[in-house]
């Protein structure tokens, strides 16, 4: 069996070309791999969103609401550095969606490898440092 990769076309929502953060690098890398010949794209897993209440496991439902909506105070989205988007809103809960989905492939196949994920600077219930949810696993 190969290695289970696991990516979706959400992990790289358009940016401002002037922003900090490398969101293209998801992308970038699934490129790399698929065209170095190290996977094929119809081989890579497609991970589903991370359902509302398995986020509420970790973090506050109404800071859930409030940034999937985005309505986060003006100091959160000052913590979080990155400009809300409702398609940035889907690509953090599909992250989460990937990096569960690679815990169980791990869990299946010995090892996997989410090309995305690894948030590890929020909270419960405001978001830091580019994170919105915690999904890094070990």
């Amino acid at each position: 069996m190969p290695l289970p990769l696991i990516y979706h076309e959400d992990y790289s929502p358009e940016f401002p070309a002037d922003h900090r953060f490398p969101m293209d690098k998801f992308r970038l890398l699934r490129d790399h791999l698929v065209d170095s010949g190290l996977t094929r794209d119809a081989d890579l897993l497609r991970p589903e969103l991370c359902p509302p209440e398995i986020l509420a496991l970790a973090h506050d439902a109404a800071y859930i609401e409030r940034y999937m909506s985005g309505e986060l105070s003006r100091e959160d989205q000052r913590r979080l550095g990155l400009p809300w988007s409702e398609a940035l809103a889907r690509r953090t809960v599909r992250a989460v969606g990937g990096s569960l989905l690679a815990a169980e492939q791990a869990l299946e196949h010995g090892l996997a490898c989410h090309l995305a994920g690894g948030t590890h600077h929020a909270h419960y219930d405001y978001p830091a440092g580019f994170g919105l949810y915690a999904d890094q696993i070990m």
